[in-house]
């Protein structure tokens, strides 16, 4: 008995290991239950399930989730990286007197000298310099004691130390005592030769005479600055008294000769330091400023890096070695390096560029990485490129590394993506490129959060080896920043359980041909993979090399979707063509299997709802896209894989060219897809929607769908209360849409959820109209600002004066909604002035060009023409003086409203404004001095604007926008500080600054505008009003100018704190 009890437990046990194995779920009809995950029966061969859990097996292409793969980022805090020094202060300089050279040489000012840290004790430029009595200078760690800047391209040492000392008259006056670590003389713009720079007997064997006195010890003989250093002999980094360890460049080029190594053993090593290269800025007509390596570098240590160039170019024709943790070349660019005419954002600015050249070799060691960049400053156009090779026989290698910030060092910089990382290979297709054969390694790797772009060109090539666990492979081409493009033109090769191209979010498109396909070459083997919302687009073709098992040409992940427009060819035991797992297909191309080979596998189903009666399990993750114009085609091999359910996603493609709120998808369209789904034996389906917009109801008969209609669901119900005003609007434009409203709402009906879709809300929704009037009063305000400048300088001036102006401001606001600006204006103002009567008129012009920070890059100008008057008064009360004036404008505004959704729609408006003002001031004068003023001052402004309806004309989602007013009643009170002197009999120096509050009491920002969209019946809705924006404001402004006769020149500048708003400008004027 008890052995009997002992077979029934092991049959017992037997029985649930089967059914655990099997799913633990039996799918039936009534089954409801979400969590429990049937397993298909394969109703071909119902003894060879396909086993997701065993990727081992053949006939199995489960694969687990990638996990992210192992970066070692070379730990730059351990490394001696050099400075970018700016040498700000001299303190003795003979700069002045060229041509006239050493003529008449200049006597030192004093008898001591500190020099400090980046500071230069004496330059020798074109005059000669006098020691006239015993002077003493202490020259501090990091400073300089002598520079010689002549521009001598060729580098005699002797001779140029020579003159440099014969250039100091009486120069044993002078006694230097050096600190450790500074510098005794320093050569600017100069060619040397590493082999030349040897001084430690210039000085002993210069005469007495031509020397000074040289105390200190542990300093260094000579620096370069922006000189170019030519290497031409081998170097030991480990050897401390090498000429290569004591030679100091900054900003400098410096090249490798071919014949040279520099080769070290230590941990922590840099080969090569460029940084911040000046010296093919200032001679672009010298051929030899390089920064080339033509020779080898060998680093065997620990975290070393071969080359590493900061904001400079770099071209490797040479071989370059590192050992573990380290990295070949290691690129950092900076804002402002990249003013250069030579600016291409597929291969960036010429000085902002590494390339590994067709001769050169990158050879790499574990944990290491071949080309790096770090760029902070997204628009900083600075690019590495892999023509040579890349190698490494290490694990975790990688052959090119990018990461780029979403910052930019210019807010108004461009918005072009560039390619950051490159890969050509050789140009002759010799089989050059990334080649890693150890386990875990990624060809090229691209992380931050940055737009921009990764290449492998047509001739580039990428191969990666065999990798041990497939869930932690090695990878062609890895990304994880949702905003990278990456496209591929070149070959990839892909060894076992290895990937092509594996992207966490972005875009993948692979391009290409038979000569330059992704080859899957080893068992396991994925072409693509994608995964987070990553968009895949196979243009060109992905194939096996020979028959691997279980290869999988494409892994569409969870949220993730698939366009296949090319071929892919598997032949492969156990293979599929496409594995999906919680994405989206569309195949409009050719899939070929063979070899047992699927075209399309299932992994992790799940259970939900048919659209049929019956609650069946759908394995609703395998979505099969349906073109609603019939240009996809179906998926074949669906029997294979013993599915009871699967969901076909109709597009929205057939509303395109309709204004219908229905459309009917037809069996031309359905028909393939049914033959498709009958001759898998699948026995349920669900119908569902590829449009978030569109819903599809379906007509299903005898397991067949009939028909499919397409039904527009209303605006309103994917919008929030910022935007419910336009969705109302858009389901009333929907059905008299034009050709351009359609090309709007057609690719919105491309989107798949509320997110992208209220994005595109805010887009066509116009804020851009939000502040009208304050952009109209803005430009009030400027013209009202130079005519009262232009009041203040000719105070006690009769007649006539005229000035023109070029003012340029930047404006944030603090209302989400509404666009920051920059703007630039230019004009002219003119002024009457009657002394004796003490009264006046002025007018003015202005043409007011704004840029908006928005997406499309919108813009607007604002063209005002003002013309007043005013008149002085002398108060009793305090001798104070009260101006009043008042004044009328005209303005006629011009709008280029620039859409961005899938593309760019520019929609256009032309509108008129005009309002008045009347302005109250009361101040009073108190002289400082001879040449200085004061005056506080008190003022009331009032005014009042008006703008016209502003229709857009021939637009995508074009708006109405009801005509509008606003009203200002704005005190203020400042205080303003005047300085005026005398420089020449007929020229006088004039400054004034001005500091002032001003708040605003009316309604500017504060007054919402309404919209509707052209055509439409629709009540206007209001726009999003700006009334968070600050009515306080503190206001500076400062002015410094030159009057000479009767005109004059000044520039200004300040700031407002309302929109922080930085302001500056130039002014030129004339009195008659």
């Amino acid at each position: 008995m008890k052995k009997m009890r002992n077979v029934k437990r092991l049959v017992l046990l037997t029985a649930l290991c089967a059914i655990i194995s099997c799913g633990g779920a039996g799918g039936g009809a009534g089954d409801k239950t979400a969590n429990n995950k049937p397993t298909p029966v394969n109703p071909g061969n119902p003894s060879n399930p396909i086993n997701p859990n065993n990727p081992s097996n053949p006939g199995t292409s489960s694969i687990t989730r990638i996990t992210a793969p192992k970066f070692t980022e070379t730990n730059l805090a351990t490394l001696k990286i050099r400075e970018n020094i700016i040498y700000n202060l001299i303190k003795e300089d003979t700069k002045d007197g060229y041509p006239e050279s050493m003529r008449s040489p200049i006597t030192a000012m004093s008898s001591y000298y500190e020099v400090k840290k980046n500071e230069i004790g004496i330059r020798i430029l074109s005059r000669s310099l006098k020691i006239g009595v015993p002077t003493v200078m202490d020259v501090r760690t990091g400073g300089v004691a002598i520079v010689m800047d002549r521009v001598n391209f060729n580098y005699p040492p002797y001779s140029e130390i020579q003159d440099t000392l014969r250039a100091i008259e009486k120069i044993n006056n002078l006694t230097l005592n050096m600190e450790p670590d500074s510098y005794l003389f320093m050569f600017v713009r100069t060619e040397a030769k590493l082999s030349q720079t040897n001084l430690n007997d210039i000085i002993s064997k210069t005469p007495i005479s031509l020397r000074p006195t040289i105390n200190g010890t542990n300093y260094k003989m000579v620096k370069f600055l922006g000189s170019y250093i030519k290497i031409d002999q081998n170097v030991d980094l480990d050897d401390p008294n090498d000429l290569y360890n004591q030679l100091v460049t900054t900003h400098s080029a410096i090249d490798i000769n071919s014949d040279v190594t520099i080769s070290g053993k230590s941990d922590n090593q840099i080969g090569v330091q460029i940084v911040d290269n000046k010296y093919d800025e200032w001679w672009k007509g010298n051929t030899n400023s390089g920064n080339i390596n033509s020779g080898n570098i060998n680093l065997k240590g620990n975290n070393s890096i071969g080359v590493y160039v900061q904001a400079s170019k770099f071209w490797n024709e040479g071989t370059i070695s590192v050992g573990k943790n380290s990295t070949g070349i290691y690129m950092l660019p900076e804002k402002g390096n990249d003013t250069d005419l030579e600016i291409d954002y597929n291969f960036g600015a010429a000085n902002l560029r590494v390339k590994n050249e067709s001769e050169g070799t990158i050879t790499l060691g574990e944990n290491s990485t071949g080309m790096y960049i770090y760029k902070p400053w997204v628009d900083v156009p600075a690019v590495i490129i892999n023509h040579g090779a890349i190698q490494s026989t290490a694990n975790n290698a990688v052959g090119m590394f990018a990461n780029v910030r979403n910052q930019k060092s210019d807010p108004s910089g461009t918005d072009a993506i560039q390619t950051v990382l490159g890969n050509a290979g050789g140009w002759s297709n010799d089989g050059k490129g990334i080649e890693l054969k150890g386990d875990k390694s990624i060809g090229m790797y691209s992380t931050g959060d940055a737009k921009y772009q990764v290449m492998n060109y047509e001739t580039g090539k990428i191969a990666v080896g065999n990798s041990t666990d497939r869930s932690n492979p090695s990878i062609g081409i890895y990304n994880d920043n949702p905003n990278v493009t990456i496209a591929n033109f070149g070959k990839i090769e892909i060894g076992k359980n290895s990937v092509g191209i594996a992207s966490f979010g972005g875009t993948v498109v692979n391009y290409g041909s038979y000569y330059t396909s992704m080859d899957i070459t080893g068992d396991g083997g994925i072409g693509m993979y994608l995964a987070d919302g990553a968009k895949g687009f196979n243009n060109g073709i992905i194939k096996t090399e020979g028959s691997p098992k279980n290869v999988i040409g494409v892994f569409v992940g969870q949220d993730a979707e698939f366009t296949n427009n090319g071929s892919i060819i598997i032949n492969s035991e156990g293979g599929a063509a496409i594995v999906v797992a919680g994405g989206t297909i569309k195949n409009y191309g050719d899939i070929e299997v063979s070899g047992g080979a699927v075209e399309e596998r299932i992994q992790d189903p799940v259970i939900t709802n048919s659209l049929s009666d019956r609650v069946v399990p759908v394995r609703k993750d395998m979505r099969i896209y349906v073109d609603s114009l019939g240009k996809t085609n179906p998926i074949g091999g669906l029997a294979n894989l013993g599915l009871k359910g699967a969901e076909l996603l109709i597009g929205a493609e057939a509303t395109e060219k309709t204004n219908a709120t229905e459309v009917t998808v037809g069996q031309d369209v359905l028909d393939p897809f049914n033959k498709s789904i009958k001759e898998s034996n699948i026995p349920y389906w669900s119908v569902g929607s590829g449009s978030l917009i569109w819903e599809a109801d379906p007509e299903i008969k005898d397991n067949r769908v009939e028909k499919v209609t397409l039904k527009k669901q209303s605006y309103t119900k994917f919008a929030d209360e910022k935007t419910k005003d336009v969705a109302e609007g858009l389901d009333e434009k929907y059905v008299v849409a034009s050709e351009k409203d359609k090309q709007v709402f057609n690719y919105m009906n491309t989107l798949r959820d509320a997110e992208s879709l209220g994005k595109a809300y805010k887009e066509i929704a116009g804020s851009q109209y939000i502040n009208v009037q304050q952009r109209i009063n803005q430009t009030d305000n400027l013209l009202d600002s130079q005519i009262s400048s232009l009041q203040k300088d000719n105070a006690g001036k009769a007649g006539h004066h005229v000035e023109t102006f070029f003012n340029k401001d930047k404006h944030d606001f603090k209302t989400e909604e509404v666009p920051n600006t920059t703007s630039t204006a230019f004009g002219a103002s003119y002024l009457f002035n009657n002394t004796d009567s003490n009264w006046g008129a002025y007018g003015g012009v202005a043409i007011n060009n704004y840029k908006f920070k928005d997406k499309g890059h919108s813009k607007e100008s604002v063209s005002m023409l003002k013309a007043g008057g005013y008149k002085k008064f002398d108060l009793s009360i305090g001798d104070l003086d009260w101006t009043l004036g008042g004044d009328v404008f005209v303005s006629q505004n011009s709008m280029k409203r620039r859409i961005m959704t899938d593309k760019v729609y520019e929609n256009k408006a032309d509108y008129n404004a005009y309002g008045f003002s009347v302005k109250n001031e009361i101040s009073k004068t108190y002289e400082l001095g001879e040449n200085s003023t004061i005056k506080p001052y008190g003022a009331l402004k009032i005014g009042y604007g008006s703008f016209g309806k502003i229709k857009e004309k021939d637009a995508a989602m074009g708006l109405d926008i009801k005509g509008n007013s606003y009203y200002s009643v704005k005190p203020s009170a400042g205080i303003e500080l005047g300085y005026a002197k005398q420089v020449t009999d007929k020229t006088k120096l004039k400054a004034s600054l001005d500091l002032a509050y001003e708040h605003e009491l009316g309604k500017i920002d504060h007054k919402a505008n309404k919209m509707k969209y052209v055509d439409t019946n629709k009540a206007y809705g209001k726009l999003k009003d700006a009334k968070d924006e600050n009515r306080g404001n503190f206001r500076s402004g400062v002015k410094v100018g030159l009057e000479t006769g009767n005109f004059n020149f000044s520039v200004n500048g300040g700031y407002d704190t309302k929109d922080k708003n930085a302001h500056v400008g130039v002014g030129i004027g004339a009195s008659f």
